[in-house]
């Protein structure tokens, strides 16, 4: 019998969940399933960790262009339409299953002009559009083209049951083609991993410090901003505590600012996009997760994995993924007094922190170890 081969077409290679679900994927696919990622525009920060596992990478590296640029527009639709069916071909790939915006779009329309056997996606964010004006036409014709070719797949991927709702609700996808399978993480390697003695040296912790860690885009919806301003709060009873940002992205000459105008430029550090989150977890003491909004955080999953006390937003992605109060510390969105008063317990309060990781960890090996994840997108397949 031929191996099965999925073909995965994804945006870009840039660090984030879609990409780390697809570094995990590679990692544990089973025997009998082959794999290759295809990417349609530039950025390829994941490409070596995908070769490593000997999955195949091939680059298309077109710049996405405005609409309001019809006729380039029009020629990266084609473009990658054309090439996404030759590579189905080359590779005898029989699943197509796509990540993201124009990936979603092109991948399926491809799939089903190649004739795939199974056209498949992902959908990782419970937000529908990009950030614009509401009155934005495009944002209609988002919502027409979703309804228009979404409907297309064999199968939508929701990664939280918010996620699920939009979809349902608003792109209108039957209900019978909606799966839910959050993103998953390994359990096994997240909660062996010990702190590094190196990696505090190479970032400038002194033996005594104690490190409060964020993973995530440097976006306004993160809300990086109120992290900083907890740590102000928490400067006199915590006099050795550092806050780690690790990520990039557009906000970040604003988080240096408001770290700057509050005087914490020995306290906190903007770290950048970084490839060993695992390693920055062991070191961390408390991880703090201050987004305004989550689908599925991946962040969250690797601190719970990884046996690290939290102390995050109340909003529904968290409330779904922790699934009751007794593994965290919750406090409402943009209140940076609050997260200052959570951050505190836990690293004053020993027993409670403890209590609240085991809960966390059981309630990752149970929900959304990788093995799981594979399992249940293996079947997705069938």
């Amino acid at each position: 019998m031929v191996p099965s081969t999925a073909l995965h077409v994804i945006d870009a290679l840039n660090i984030g969940g879609a990409q780390e679900l697809l570094a995990l994927l590679s990692k544990w696919a089973p025997p009998g399933r082959n794999m290759a990622v295809c990417v349609l525009q530039p950025r390829l920060d994941a490409k070596a960790r995908l070769e490593a596992n000997g999955v195949p990478v091939h680059a298309f590296n077109r710049p996405r262009p405005s609409i309001f640029s019809p006729f380039r527009f029009l020629a990266y639709i084609v473009g990658n339409l054309r090439d996404i069916a030759r590579l189905k071909k080359k590779l005898g790939a029989d699943v197509i299953h796509c990540h993201l915006s124009d990936a979603e779009f092109l991948g399926i329309l491809a799939g089903r002009l190649s004739g795939a056997r199974k056209v498949t996606m992902t959908f990782h964010t419970p937000m529908l559009l990009p950030e614009r004006a509401n009155g934005d036409p495009r944002n209609r014709l988002r919502i027409w083209a979703m309804r228009l070719i979404y409907r297309r797949a064999d199968a939508v991927v929701a990664v939280s049951a918010e996620t699920l709702a939009a979809l349902r609700d608003v792109v209108g996808i039957d209900p019978a083609r909606l799966v839910l399978i959050p993103n998953g993480v390994d359990c096994d390697d997240l909660a062996s991993r010990t702190p590094s003695e190196k990696l505090r040296r190479e970032l400038g912790l002194g033996p005594n410090d104690r490190v409060m860690l964020n993973l995530g885009r440097l976006v306004p919806l993160k809300g990086q901003i109120f992290i900083i301003q907890a740590l102000e709060r928490l400067a006199d009873s915590q006099p050795g505590l550092k806050l780690l940002i690790a990520g990039d992205g557009p906000e970040e000459s604003v988080l240096a600012g408001e770290i700057a105008r509050l005087g914490l430029g020995d306290r906190a550090f903007l770290l950048g996009a970084r490839s060993d989150v695992a390693d920055l977890l062991a070191i961390s003491d408390v991880v703090v997760g201050a987004s305004l909004w989550e689908g599925t955080s991946l962040a969250l999953m690797e601190a719970m994995a990884a046996g690290k006390p939290l102390a995050v937003t109340n909003i529904p992605g968290n409330r779904e993924l922790l699934a009751d109060d007794v593994s965290a510390l919750m406090f409402p969105p943009a209140d940076a007094p609050a997260m200052a008063h959570a951050v505190g317990r836990l690293l004053t309060e020993p027993a409670l922190a403890e209590r609240l990781v085991r809960s966390a960890q059981a309630k990752a090996r149970q929900t959304f170890d990788i093995r799981r994840v594979v399992a249940a997108y293996e079947a997705l397949w069938v």
